[in-house]
Protein backbone atom coordinates (compact mmCIF):
# COMPACT_ATOMS: atom_id res chain seq x y z
CA UNK A 1 0.00 0.00 0.00
CA UNK A 2 2.73 2.50 0.96
CA UNK A 3 4.69 1.78 -2.20
CA UNK A 4 1.61 2.49 -4.31
CA UNK A 5 0.96 5.68 -2.38
CA UNK A 6 4.54 6.84 -2.93
CA UNK A 7 4.25 6.12 -6.66
CA UNK A 8 1.02 8.09 -6.85
CA UNK A 9 2.60 11.07 -5.08
CA UNK A 10 5.64 10.97 -7.34
CA UNK A 11 3.37 11.02 -10.40
CA UNK A 12 1.39 13.95 -8.97
CA UNK A 13 4.61 15.86 -8.28
CA UNK A 14 5.89 15.38 -11.84
CA UNK A 15 2.53 16.50 -13.26
CA UNK A 16 2.55 19.54 -11.00
CA UNK A 17 6.06 20.48 -12.03
CA UNK A 18 5.15 20.06 -15.69
CA UNK A 19 2.41 22.63 -15.19
CA UNK A 20 5.00 25.21 -14.15
CA UNK A 21 7.20 24.52 -17.15
CA UNK A 22 4.32 24.53 -19.60
CA UNK A 23 1.92 27.15 -18.23
CA UNK A 24 3.73 29.18 -15.58
CA UNK A 25 6.50 30.68 -17.71
CA UNK A 26 6.57 32.94 -20.75
CA UNK A 27 8.56 30.80 -23.17
CA UNK A 28 10.15 33.70 -25.05
CA UNK A 29 11.47 35.61 -22.01
CA UNK A 30 11.49 32.98 -19.23
CA UNK A 31 9.58 35.49 -17.11
CA UNK A 32 6.67 34.25 -15.06
CA UNK A 33 2.95 34.61 -15.41
CA UNK A 34 1.65 35.73 -12.03
CA UNK A 35 -1.92 34.64 -12.68
CA UNK A 36 -3.40 31.86 -14.80
CA UNK A 37 -7.10 30.99 -14.95
CA UNK A 38 -8.46 27.57 -14.20
CA UNK A 39 -8.75 27.14 -17.99
CA UNK A 40 -5.06 27.91 -18.51
CA UNK A 41 -5.41 31.51 -19.72
CA UNK A 42 -2.75 33.92 -18.39
CA UNK A 43 -3.76 37.33 -17.04
CA UNK A 44 -1.04 39.48 -18.58
CA UNK A 45 -2.10 42.50 -16.49
CA UNK A 46 -1.66 40.86 -13.09
CA UNK A 47 1.04 42.34 -10.82
CA UNK A 48 4.04 40.22 -9.92
CA UNK A 49 4.90 39.86 -6.24
CA UNK A 50 8.25 39.15 -4.63
CA UNK A 51 6.66 36.50 -2.41
CA UNK A 52 5.30 34.76 -5.52
CA UNK A 53 8.77 34.81 -7.11
CA UNK A 54 10.49 33.67 -3.92
CA UNK A 55 8.15 30.72 -3.68
CA UNK A 56 8.97 29.76 -7.27
CA UNK A 57 12.66 30.05 -6.42
CA UNK A 58 12.12 27.68 -3.49
CA UNK A 59 9.83 25.31 -5.41
CA UNK A 60 11.97 25.02 -8.53
CA UNK A 61 15.12 24.53 -6.44
CA UNK A 62 13.44 21.84 -4.35
CA UNK A 63 12.05 20.25 -7.52
CA UNK A 64 15.49 19.89 -9.06
CA UNK A 65 16.69 18.08 -5.94
CA UNK A 66 13.70 15.73 -6.10
CA UNK A 67 13.67 14.83 -9.81
CA UNK A 68 17.15 15.88 -11.07
CA UNK A 69 15.75 17.48 -14.21
CA UNK A 70 17.84 20.42 -15.49
CA UNK A 71 14.64 22.22 -16.56
CA UNK A 72 14.00 23.03 -12.90
CA UNK A 73 17.54 24.27 -12.40
CA UNK A 74 16.83 26.69 -15.27
CA UNK A 75 13.46 27.60 -13.75
CA UNK A 76 15.10 28.34 -10.40
CA UNK A 77 17.79 30.46 -12.05
CA UNK A 78 15.15 32.43 -13.98
CA UNK A 79 13.31 33.10 -10.71
CA UNK A 80 16.57 34.15 -9.02
CA UNK A 81 17.48 36.59 -11.80
CA UNK A 82 14.01 38.12 -11.78
CA UNK A 83 13.94 38.31 -7.96
CA UNK A 84 17.05 40.50 -7.97
CA UNK A 85 15.11 43.03 -10.05
CA UNK A 86 12.95 43.59 -6.96
CA UNK A 87 15.83 44.51 -4.65
CA UNK A 88 15.13 47.74 -2.78
CA UNK A 89 18.23 50.02 -2.76
CA UNK A 90 17.49 51.02 0.84
CA UNK A 91 17.24 47.39 2.01
CA UNK A 92 15.25 44.24 1.51
CA UNK A 93 12.96 43.65 -1.46
CA UNK A 94 9.88 45.42 -2.80
CA UNK A 95 6.46 43.87 -2.29
CA UNK A 96 5.37 43.83 -5.95
CA UNK A 97 5.40 45.58 -9.32
CA UNK A 98 2.62 46.12 -11.81
CA UNK A 99 2.97 45.57 -15.55
CA UNK A 100 4.22 49.16 -15.93
CA UNK A 101 7.05 48.36 -13.50
CA UNK A 102 5.51 50.62 -10.84
CA UNK A 103 6.34 49.59 -7.27
CA UNK A 104 3.38 48.32 -5.20
CA UNK A 105 3.55 48.20 -1.40
CA UNK A 106 1.75 46.33 1.39
CA UNK A 107 2.84 47.51 4.86
CA UNK A 108 1.10 44.64 6.67
CA UNK A 109 2.70 41.83 4.66
CA UNK A 110 6.00 43.18 3.35
CA UNK A 111 7.99 41.58 6.19
CA UNK A 112 6.54 38.14 5.47
CA UNK A 113 7.82 38.60 1.92
CA UNK A 114 11.33 39.27 3.29
CA UNK A 115 11.18 35.89 5.04
CA UNK A 116 10.24 34.13 1.80
CA UNK A 117 13.04 35.87 -0.09
CA UNK A 118 15.54 34.43 2.39
CA UNK A 119 13.82 31.02 2.27
CA UNK A 120 14.01 30.88 -1.52
CA UNK A 121 17.61 32.10 -1.69
CA UNK A 122 18.75 29.43 0.75
CA UNK A 123 17.04 26.63 -1.18
CA UNK A 124 18.64 27.91 -4.39
CA UNK A 125 22.03 28.00 -2.66
CA UNK A 126 21.84 24.20 -2.37
CA UNK A 127 21.96 24.07 -6.17
CA UNK A 128 24.33 26.88 -7.02
CA UNK A 129 26.43 27.90 -4.02
CA UNK A 130 28.66 30.88 -4.68
CA UNK A 131 30.35 33.73 -2.85
CA UNK A 132 28.00 36.15 -4.59
CA UNK A 133 24.94 34.25 -3.39
CA UNK A 134 26.38 33.96 0.12
CA UNK A 135 26.77 37.75 0.14
CA UNK A 136 23.17 38.24 -1.00
CA UNK A 137 21.96 35.87 1.72
CA UNK A 138 24.06 37.60 4.39
CA UNK A 139 22.76 40.99 3.30
CA UNK A 140 19.16 39.80 3.63
CA UNK A 141 19.76 38.25 7.06
CA UNK A 142 21.44 41.43 8.31
CA UNK A 143 18.58 43.52 6.94
CA UNK A 144 15.95 41.38 8.65
CA UNK A 145 17.69 41.26 12.03
CA UNK A 146 18.79 44.91 12.03
CA UNK A 147 15.75 46.64 10.52
CA UNK A 148 12.70 44.50 11.29
CA UNK A 149 13.56 43.45 14.85
CA UNK A 150 11.85 45.28 17.72
CA UNK A 151 14.63 46.13 20.19
CA UNK A 152 12.15 47.36 22.78
CA UNK A 153 9.69 44.45 22.94
CA UNK A 154 11.50 41.72 20.95
CA UNK A 155 10.00 40.03 17.90
CA UNK A 156 9.66 41.42 14.38
CA UNK A 157 7.50 44.45 13.75
CA UNK A 158 5.28 45.06 10.71
CA UNK A 159 3.98 48.33 9.32
CA UNK A 160 6.91 49.83 7.43
CA UNK A 161 6.70 52.17 4.47
CA UNK A 162 8.38 51.37 1.16
CA UNK A 163 11.51 53.16 2.49
CA UNK A 164 11.48 51.17 5.76
CA UNK A 165 10.17 53.95 7.97
CA UNK A 166 7.77 52.62 10.61
CA UNK A 167 4.23 53.86 9.99
CA UNK A 168 1.49 54.88 12.39
CA UNK A 169 -0.11 51.46 12.82
CA UNK A 170 2.67 48.93 13.52
CA UNK A 171 1.72 45.36 14.41
CA UNK A 172 3.28 41.96 14.93
CA UNK A 173 2.09 39.14 12.70
CA UNK A 174 2.12 35.36 12.98
CA UNK A 175 2.95 35.10 9.26
CA UNK A 176 6.12 37.14 9.65
CA UNK A 177 7.33 35.18 12.68
CA UNK A 178 6.37 31.72 11.40
CA UNK A 179 7.99 32.15 7.99
CA UNK A 180 11.07 33.82 9.45
CA UNK A 181 11.37 30.73 11.64
CA UNK A 182 11.28 28.55 8.52
CA UNK A 183 13.86 30.74 6.81
CA UNK A 184 16.19 30.74 9.82
CA UNK A 185 15.96 26.93 10.01
CA UNK A 186 17.13 26.80 6.38
CA UNK A 187 19.90 29.24 7.28
CA UNK A 188 20.96 26.98 10.15
CA UNK A 189 21.00 23.96 7.85
CA UNK A 190 23.18 25.97 5.45
CA UNK A 191 25.78 27.38 7.84
CA UNK A 192 25.17 25.87 11.35
CA UNK A 193 26.13 28.96 13.37
CA UNK A 194 25.34 29.53 17.04
CA UNK A 195 23.98 32.97 16.16
CA UNK A 196 21.31 31.44 13.92
CA UNK A 197 20.48 28.83 16.54
CA UNK A 198 19.77 31.62 19.03
CA UNK A 199 17.50 33.36 16.50
CA UNK A 200 15.54 30.10 16.07
CA UNK A 201 15.23 29.49 19.80
CA UNK A 202 13.93 33.01 20.34
CA UNK A 203 11.38 32.69 17.55
CA UNK A 204 10.09 29.35 18.83
CA UNK A 205 9.63 30.88 22.27
CA UNK A 206 7.90 33.99 20.91
CA UNK A 207 5.47 31.96 18.79
CA UNK A 208 4.60 29.50 21.55
CA UNK A 209 4.27 32.19 24.23
CA UNK A 210 2.70 35.07 22.28
CA UNK A 211 0.94 33.72 19.19
CA UNK A 212 -0.87 30.63 20.54
CA UNK A 213 -3.78 30.84 22.96
CA UNK A 214 -3.32 29.09 26.29
CA UNK A 215 -6.87 27.71 26.48
CA UNK A 216 -7.82 26.61 22.95
CA UNK A 217 -4.31 26.32 21.40
CA UNK A 218 -5.25 28.43 18.40
CA UNK A 219 -2.89 30.72 16.50
CA UNK A 220 -3.34 34.47 16.88
CA UNK A 221 -2.68 36.32 13.64
CA UNK A 222 -1.91 39.90 14.59
CA UNK A 223 -0.85 41.60 17.81
CA UNK A 224 0.20 45.10 18.85
CA UNK A 225 3.93 45.86 19.12
CA UNK A 226 3.76 45.21 22.87
CA UNK A 227 1.92 41.91 22.35
CA UNK A 228 -1.72 42.82 22.99
CA UNK A 229 -4.17 40.79 20.90
CA UNK A 230 -5.92 42.49 17.98
CA UNK A 231 -9.07 41.27 16.20
CA UNK A 232 -8.41 37.64 15.30
CA UNK A 233 -9.84 34.76 13.26
CA UNK A 234 -9.16 31.10 14.04
CA UNK A 235 -7.62 29.35 11.05
CA UNK A 236 -7.33 25.56 11.16
CA UNK A 237 -4.73 25.77 8.40
CA UNK A 238 -2.37 27.95 10.39
CA UNK A 239 -2.89 25.81 13.49
CA UNK A 240 -1.81 22.74 11.51
CA UNK A 241 1.07 24.49 9.73
CA UNK A 242 2.41 26.07 12.90
CA UNK A 243 2.17 22.77 14.79
CA UNK A 244 4.68 20.93 12.61
CA UNK A 245 6.95 23.88 11.76
CA UNK A 246 7.62 24.50 15.47
CA UNK A 247 8.58 20.86 16.03
CA UNK A 248 10.72 20.80 12.90
CA UNK A 249 12.61 23.91 14.04
CA UNK A 250 13.30 22.59 17.54
CA UNK A 251 14.40 19.25 16.10
CA UNK A 252 16.78 20.88 13.62
CA UNK A 253 18.68 22.71 16.34
CA UNK A 254 18.64 19.64 18.64
CA UNK A 255 17.04 21.53 21.53
CA UNK A 256 15.38 18.69 23.43
CA UNK A 257 13.65 20.96 25.95
CA UNK A 258 12.03 23.07 23.25
CA UNK A 259 11.22 20.00 21.16
CA UNK A 260 9.42 18.37 24.07
CA UNK A 261 7.39 21.55 24.64
CA UNK A 262 6.59 21.89 20.94
CA UNK A 263 5.57 18.24 20.64
CA UNK A 264 3.05 18.58 23.47
CA UNK A 265 1.69 21.83 22.08
CA UNK A 266 1.53 20.42 18.56
CA UNK A 267 -0.73 17.55 19.59
CA UNK A 268 -3.11 19.95 21.32
CA UNK A 269 -3.22 22.18 18.24
CA UNK A 270 -3.91 19.25 15.94
CA UNK A 271 -6.66 17.95 18.24
CA UNK A 272 -8.51 21.21 17.63
CA UNK A 273 -8.08 20.84 13.88
CA UNK A 274 -9.39 17.27 13.93
CA UNK A 275 -12.28 18.05 16.29
CA UNK A 276 -13.49 21.23 14.62
CA UNK A 277 -12.36 21.58 10.99
CA UNK A 278 -12.91 18.22 9.29
CA UNK A 279 -15.71 18.00 6.73
CA UNK A 280 -17.76 14.80 6.80
CA UNK A 281 -17.48 14.79 2.99
CA UNK A 282 -13.68 14.87 3.21
CA UNK A 283 -11.12 17.62 3.47
CA UNK A 284 -10.55 20.37 6.01
CA UNK A 285 -12.21 23.77 6.40
CA UNK A 286 -10.10 26.75 7.40
CA UNK A 287 -11.86 29.63 9.20
CA UNK A 288 -13.57 28.60 12.43
CA UNK A 289 -15.88 30.46 14.79
CA UNK A 290 -17.09 28.96 18.08
CA UNK A 291 -15.45 25.68 17.00
CA UNK A 292 -17.50 25.57 13.81
CA UNK A 293 -16.46 26.18 10.18
CA UNK A 294 -17.72 29.41 8.62
CA UNK A 295 -16.93 28.36 5.02
CA UNK A 296 -18.26 26.07 2.32
CA UNK A 297 -14.93 25.53 0.55
CA UNK A 298 -11.69 23.67 1.19
CA UNK A 299 -8.59 25.77 0.42
CA UNK A 300 -5.55 24.13 -1.18
CA UNK A 301 -2.88 25.04 1.35
CA UNK A 302 -5.01 24.05 4.35
CA UNK A 303 -5.26 20.47 3.03
CA UNK A 304 -1.49 20.28 2.49
CA UNK A 305 -0.59 21.66 5.91
CA UNK A 306 -3.07 19.43 7.72
CA UNK A 307 -1.48 16.34 6.15
CA UNK A 308 1.93 17.50 7.40
CA UNK A 309 0.52 18.25 10.86
CA UNK A 310 -1.00 14.77 11.03
CA UNK A 311 2.22 13.07 9.95
CA UNK A 312 4.09 15.07 12.58
CA UNK A 313 1.57 13.90 15.21
CA UNK A 314 2.19 10.33 14.06
CA UNK A 315 5.95 10.87 14.40
CA UNK A 316 5.49 12.16 17.96
CA UNK A 317 3.08 9.49 19.21
CA UNK A 318 3.45 6.55 16.82
CA UNK A 319 -0.36 6.31 17.01
CA UNK A 320 -1.66 4.83 13.76
CA UNK A 321 -4.84 6.98 13.84
CA UNK A 322 -2.78 10.01 12.79
CA UNK A 323 -1.14 8.18 9.92
CA UNK A 324 -4.48 6.81 8.75
CA UNK A 325 -6.05 10.28 8.90
CA UNK A 326 -3.12 11.69 6.91
CA UNK A 327 -3.47 9.01 4.23
CA UNK A 328 -7.23 9.62 4.05
CA UNK A 329 -6.60 13.33 3.48
CA UNK A 330 -3.85 12.59 0.94
CA UNK A 331 -6.35 10.50 -0.99
CA UNK A 332 -8.96 13.28 -0.73
CA UNK A 333 -6.44 15.73 -2.21
CA UNK A 334 -5.64 13.33 -5.04
CA UNK A 335 -9.32 12.83 -5.89
CA UNK A 336 -10.60 16.38 -5.51
CA UNK A 337 -7.92 19.06 -5.40
CA UNK A 338 -5.75 18.49 -8.46
CA UNK A 339 -6.63 19.74 -11.94
CA UNK A 340 -5.81 17.80 -15.10
CA UNK A 341 -3.01 20.30 -15.68
CA UNK A 342 -1.27 19.02 -12.53
CA UNK A 343 -1.67 22.18 -10.45
CA UNK A 344 -3.98 22.23 -7.41
CA UNK A 345 -7.25 24.14 -7.44
CA UNK A 346 -7.30 27.14 -5.11
CA UNK A 347 -10.66 26.12 -3.60
CA UNK A 348 -12.90 23.07 -3.74
CA UNK A 349 -16.55 23.03 -2.65
CA UNK A 350 -17.94 20.37 -0.29
CA UNK A 351 -19.39 18.51 -3.29
CA UNK A 352 -15.86 18.06 -4.67
CA UNK A 353 -16.22 20.62 -7.48
CA UNK A 354 -13.57 23.33 -7.88
CA UNK A 355 -14.35 27.02 -7.50
CA UNK A 356 -13.82 28.00 -11.13
CA UNK A 357 -14.02 31.73 -10.41
CA UNK A 358 -10.57 31.75 -8.79
CA UNK A 359 -7.37 31.44 -10.88
CA UNK A 360 -5.37 28.25 -10.49
CA UNK A 361 -2.22 30.27 -9.76
CA UNK A 362 -2.24 33.86 -8.56
CA UNK A 363 -0.45 36.47 -6.45
CA UNK A 364 -0.64 34.32 -3.28
CA UNK A 365 -0.29 30.87 -4.87
CA UNK A 366 2.83 29.52 -6.54
CA UNK A 367 5.38 26.74 -5.87
CA UNK A 368 5.35 26.64 -2.07
CA UNK A 369 2.66 24.71 -0.19
CA UNK A 370 2.32 22.09 -2.93
CA UNK A 371 6.02 21.42 -3.50
CA UNK A 372 6.75 21.45 0.22
CA UNK A 373 3.85 19.00 0.68
CA UNK A 374 5.36 16.51 -1.76
CA UNK A 375 8.85 16.99 -0.31
CA UNK A 376 7.76 16.48 3.29
CA UNK A 377 5.21 13.71 2.69
CA UNK A 378 7.77 11.72 0.70
CA UNK A 379 10.21 11.96 3.64
CA UNK A 380 7.64 11.23 6.34
CA UNK A 381 6.05 8.23 4.63
CA UNK A 382 9.30 6.33 4.07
Amino acid sequence: MMIELQKKLQKELKNNLSFWLNQGVKKDTKHFFSEVSIDGIPNKNAPLGVMYLSRILYGASAAYQLVKDSNYMELATAAFVQLLEFENPVGGYYWAKNTSNKILHDAENINMAQAFVLYGLLEYAKLKPSLQLDEIIKKQVDFITNTLYDLENSGYIDGFTENWILGEAPTKALGTHLHLLEAFVKLYEYEKTEKTKVLIEELITIITQKFITKDTYDCLHRLTPNWNVLTNEVWAGHNAECSWILCNAASNINNEKLLNECNKLSLKMMKGVLDNALDKNGGVFNVLQNNMPTETVKIWWVQAETVLGLLNSYKITNEIKYKNSAIELINYISRNCIAKSGEWYTEVFSNGQPNKSIPIIHFWKSMYHTIRYYTEVTKKLR
